[in-house]
C-alpha cells in the first residue's frame, strides 16, 4: 500500500498546504482521494 510509505502523510498535507487538490494529491502519490480525505481528517486541529 502506497499510503502506508513513509513520509507520505507529510507530502499530503505539504501538497495541500500549497492548494493541491484532493483528487490531484491522489494522482501524484497514487493513493486513493478516500485516503487522502481520510489521513487529513486524522490530523486536522480543530
Amino acid at each position: 500500500y502506497n499510503a502506508r510509505k513513509q513520509g507520505i502523510k507529510d507530502k499530503i498535507i505539504e501538497m495541500t498546504l500549497n492548494s493541491s487538490g484532493v483528487r490531484d494529491i491522489g494522482r501524484v502519490l497514487k493513493i486513493s482521494k478516500d485516503t487522502v480525505v481520510s489521513l487529513l481528517k486524522k490530523n486536522a486541529t480543530h
